[in-house]
This record gives structure tokens, sequence and C-alpha cells, in this order.
């Protein structure tokens, strides 16, 4: 069955990418959800539910449970038991109910640049953030030397891993994720994934290797997984962490009881039809956001003071440039087009364009983009 990945008109499903713009003359590309409609394996499971006219409280199910274990296994033969899966309302919850759990009064490491969420954890968890400085231009994303340093600090519990990395859409290699493992089982630091993004692989022959399917780390890590980035449902509310460890599975429950909520049941739905029957549309979206990665590469790559380097993973682009902080954004707003600011996630001089859409709309931001470029190549402050 062929897939068309043609730009939704979102007008009206109160979208917060598009509300808070409404009033200005720009495409909105920034927040990080696509502007495709979500496969319709899922779309046909949510509109059959729905038809049910009772709404009521619903916990996870076996069949919800096995998809998750298939989807594993067929993604990253990685043997996953039912027992180890704990459901939770979305990832960035989970990674705050972590440090709750595990760090509070301690030290979190945590990359940077990164996206706001997971760069504002620690400190609203009341712990303490080490950011761990990540570029494309280092083999790893980040100096080992620094990394070791941190982990070695006697009140550093925690790292927070974004694996692929937001905004950057860098991957760790297995290599790497050997050696980042062996460093935290020596200074016992448990490693909390999040691997929201994982599932959007966009370069021929990556693979993805979650973190807590290393047998060096398993015992005292969290991977934290969703259906939403991939299958565009991000709005459902719904997300898993994978915890081998019973004691540690044991304590983020009892940290989260009464206080966390349950997934919403539309997005255990969502998850269990994405899963089970979404794989071919997923092959079919990753050509087109790679088809899309391209295209903006191409365009990017031909304006003065900007800079993008395709990354293997997700459906953003992080454009670093050589202006002056600030100028970016404000450049790309005045051109028509609304990126996410570089600097909440810590680079001032970059931005962070979504490029999950359909091909015309990605066609209308690049030309507008270009064009305003061309006219106005001399008139940046760098």
């Amino acid at each position: 069955m062929p897939f068309t990945f043609d730009t939704i008109d979102r007008s009206d499903t109160h979208a917060i990418k598009h509300e808070l713009y409404r009033s200005q003359p720009v495409l909105p590309m920034w927040v990080a959800d696509m502007d495709l409609a979500s496969p319709p394996c899922v779309t046909e499971a949510l509109q059959s539910r729905a038809a049910h006219p009772v709404y009521g409280y619903s916990h996870p199910w076996p069949g919800l449970n096995e998809a998750v274990v298939n989807w594993c296994q067929r993604q990253y033969q990685w043997a996953i038991d039912p027992s180890w899966i704990v459901w939770l309302p979305g990832v960035v919850p989970s990674f705050n109910l972590v440090i709750d759990a595990f760090a509070r009064g301690g030290r979190v490491l945590v990359q940077e640049p990164n996206y706001p969420p997971l760069r504002k954890a620690a400190e609203l968890r009341g712990a303490t953030a080490v950011t761990l400085p990540v570029s494309a231009r280092s083999p790893a994303g980040w100096d080992w030397a620094t990394l070791e340093q941190a982990l070695a600090d006697p009140d550093c519990h925690l790292m927070i891993l974004c694996n692929p990395m937001n905004p950057q859409g860098l991957m760790l290699g297995h290599r790497e994720l050997l050696r980042l493992a062996e460093l935290c089982r020596e200074h016992q630091v448990m490693l909390c994934s999040d691997e929201i993004h994982c599932d959007l692989i966009l370069e021929p022959g990556a693979r993805h290797y979650p973190a807590g399917s290393l047998p060096d780390i398993a015992d005292q890590s969290i991977t934290l997984m969703a259906a939403s980035k991939t299958f565009n449902v991000a709005g459902l509310g719904c997300s898993f962490a994978i915890i081998p460890n019973g004691d540690l599975r044991r304590k983020l429950q009892n940290t989260g009881q009464d206080v966390m909520p349950h997934p919403n049941f539309m997005g255990l739905l969502a998850t269990e039809a994405a899963f089970s029957h979404g794989h071919d549309w997923l092959m079919a979206l990753q050509a087109h956001l790679k088809a899309n990665r391209e295209r903006v590469a191409s365009v990017i790559g031909e304006l003065d003071g900007l800079n993008y380097e395709p990354a293997p993973a997700t459906f953003l682009a992080w454009i670093e440039s050589d202006l002056a902080p600030g100028e970016a954004m404000a450049r790309f707003n005045e051109s028509g087009i609304m990126p996410s600011d570089g600097k909440d996630f810590g680079d001032p001089r970059s931005v962070r364009l979504n490029f999950g859409t359909g091909r015309d709309t990605l066609d209308l931001a690049l030309d507008r983009l270009h064009t305003y470029w061309r006219q106005n190549r001399h008139s940046s402050s760098r």
C-alpha cells in the first residue's frame, strides 16, 4: 500500500505549533511534532475505540506489552521481558520522575545543546545540572575526558542521555555506548536514556542501540521510549520506560504513585496499533524525511553564515551560524519562518528547523529563506 506524506491543514485543532504564531506571517517549523497524518492503522484504532461511548479508566493489557516486546525485538534485536515495562504519560515527566527518585540533591549530567525540558529538569527537581558540551565535530559528540571527570564526581548519581540527540540528530554508535556504559558502571552512575527519536533513523545501515540492551549497563539503566515522535501521536500522552532491574523499577513506581498520572488510554491504543501494524508506514516515512533532510542541506549550503551537517536521525535540522547571537533566529523570522530559537537549547547562534512536513511546505519555507538571504546577504552583523 503506497503512503503519501502531504502537509495536513491543522487549522482549528488547537495545535501549539500553529496557535502560538497564528497572528504572525510565518511558517511554524518549531515544535517537534509533524504536519503529517499518523499512519492509517493508528487512525483506525482510535476511531474504533472512540465509537464506544464510555471513556473510563484503563490499564495496560497483555497485548499492548507484547507489541512493545515484539517491536524491540524487530527494531533493535533486544529481547525484553514484559515485566520490565513501566507505562508513563510522557518522556519529559519520566526523566523528571527519575531525578526525583534517584538524584534529588545530587548532580545530573546532561548534554548541551539539548532540548529545553531536559536542560531544565535537574534544577526543577532539586538537583544540579552539569552540562557536557556536544558537537558534531567530535567523533563521539563529546570529549571523553570531560565526561569521565563529571561522572567521577562523588555527587554525580545520574546521567540523562539523549540518544538520538535533540537538537543535533546525532547518534551514538555501539562502540561509544559500550565505553559510556563502562564509565557509568565504574563510577556507579545510573544511566537514564531518552530515546524518543530512536525509530527515526534516516541513514541507510545506521542502527540504534538502546542503552538498556547493553549487558554492562542494563542493571543500572532506565530506557525511555514512546511511539509519539515516530507516529506523530505526541498529543495522546503516552510513553514507557524499560527497566530490567526490579529494585529500580519498584522505586520509580513508588516515587510516582498517586502523583504521576496514568497514560492516556487512547495513547496506549495508538502505541499498540503503531507497533503492531506501522512498520511499513515507518519505512516510507523515513524515505520522505531523508529527502526533506537533503533538500534542507542543499539550500542551507548556499547561504553565507549558516552551516547544517545532515544528521542520521530525527526530523530536526540543527542549523549553526557564525552570526552574532540571536541574529540567525531574527533573520529566519524576517524571512517568514519560525524555527526554534537556539538560545533555549544552549546556543544562541543556532536554530532548530522542523522538516517533518509535506514537501510543498518545506519548499515554500526554503524558497522564502533563500530569497531573503540573497537580498540581505550583506546586512548581517557578524
